[in-house]
Formats: structure tokens, C-alpha cells, sequence
């Protein structure tokens, strides 16, 4: 999808939140609305919406830093599908959420197969990086594993298995099922995705 793309994505999702009770999106979504912005947290980070005009900025943003536009989509998406749903403990693969069976192999290459290759060879890694994304461990799911809320509705779980002398390590991204009622299939993609390379670039940090 190029630039203009997610600008018209953007402007939509903006023009159909003008139309919505502010108070009642963010009730949904488990954000606060303060008369001027709604406020959720994104990523482990805090993120606000203008109300009116529904731009999206991080709450603490750098000078010189930007929002960028995928992810402002993907907030602005939360915000539309919430429906006040909570996660409801069952993970589900990519492929087994509606649509996900047409792009399953597009989405191992984009996220898993990254994931594996950065933290499957480096055991121990993947455990010190998660909690700086808010991961919270998962003991007893492969050999490493977190769960992380990346909306305040929305978890997603990544696990890792190191492989031995006859099979590779092996990484995994799995949604907790309550994503369906958020998010279309192309932006459950987009988040699992964005989760991944926000780790991958941590690791390089530590």
C-alpha cells in the first residue's frame, strides 16, 4: 500500500469517527476521553487523538518525531471496531482468523520467520527485550514466550522455540481471538507485523 494509500485510509477512519460520540468510542476501545482527546496506550506507549479532526500523536513525542501513517490507521481502526470487548485468553493463529487462510504464507514470511531469525539464535534474548515493550512472560509456552497488550482490548502473544539437532528454531505470532472484533485482516497483519520489528530493533540495543 503506498503513502497516499494510508492518507486516504486515515482520512476516512477520521471522517467516520467525526460522526461517533467520542466518549462512547473511547469507552469502547478501554481509552479516556478528556473532552479534547482521546488517550489510549499503543505499543506500550501513550498515544492521543485530536477530537475534532482525529490526528494521532504520541502523548510524549520527541521533538522532530512524527506518528507514522500505518500506525495511525491501525489506531484509528481500534478505535472504530472497538466494541467494549476485553481479550478472552483464546490464542488463535493468523490463519485461523477470517481471511487470515488467503495471506498466511505472506504473514510467516513479514513476521514470523523475522522473529525467528533475530531471537531463535539467542536464547535468552527475546526475555530481556519483551519487558521493554510491556511483554509479560508466558511461562510453559515454548521456550520462550510473552504476551503483550498492544491495545487496551488487544493481545498478542509472541513464542519462540529454539529447535534442536533435527528441527530449526521456530517463532510464533498468535492473536488473542478477541482481535476479529477490532480489526480487519489486512491491520491484524500490519499490527502482528509492527510488534515483531518494534522487538527486532530492540534487540539491537541490549
Amino acid at each position: 500500500m503506498r503513502a497516499d494509500d494510508y492518507k486516504n485510509s486515515q482520512a476516512l477512519a477520521a471522517k467516520e469517527l467525526a460522526g461517533l460520540d467520542p466518549a462512547a468510542v473511547a469507552e469502547r476501545a478501554g481509552a479516556q476521553y478528556d473532552g479534547s482527546r482521546i488517550c489510549l496506550s499503543f505499543l506500550n506507549r501513550p498515544v492521543s487523538v485530536s477530537v475534532p479532526g482525529y490526528q494521532v500523536r504520541w502523548t510524549d513525542q520527541k521533538p522532530g518525531e512524527e506518528f507514522s501513517l500505518t500506525d495511525g490507521v491501525l489506531v484509528l481502526h481500534y478505535l472504530l471496531g472497538a466494541k467494549g470487548l476485553g481479550p478472552n485468553g483464546e490464542l488463535v493463529a493468523y490463519r485461523q482468523i477470517p481471511g487470515g487462510e488467503f495471506y498466511t504464507q505472506a504473514f510467516h514470511r513479514r513476521a514470523e520467520i523475522p522473529l525467528t531469525q533475530v531471537f531463535g539464535h539467542q536464547p535468552g534474548t527475546f526475555s530481556k527485550v519483551a519487558p521493554l515493550l510491556g511483554g509479560v512472560e508466558r511461562p510453559g509456552l515454548g521456550d520462550e514466550a510473552a504476551s503483550f497488550r498492544v491495545f487496551p482490548h488487544l493481545d498478542i502473544l509472541l513464542l519462540l522455540r529454539y529447535g534442536d539437532e533435527e528441527f530449526d528454531p521456530e517463532g510464533q505470532v498468535l492473536f488473542d481471538k478477541a482481535i476479529i472484533h477490532y480489526l480487519n485482516i489486512e491491520d491484524v497483519a500490519w499490527l502482528g507485523s509492527t510488534l515483531v520489528y518494534r522487538m527486532m530493533a530492540l534487540a539491537r540495543e541490549v
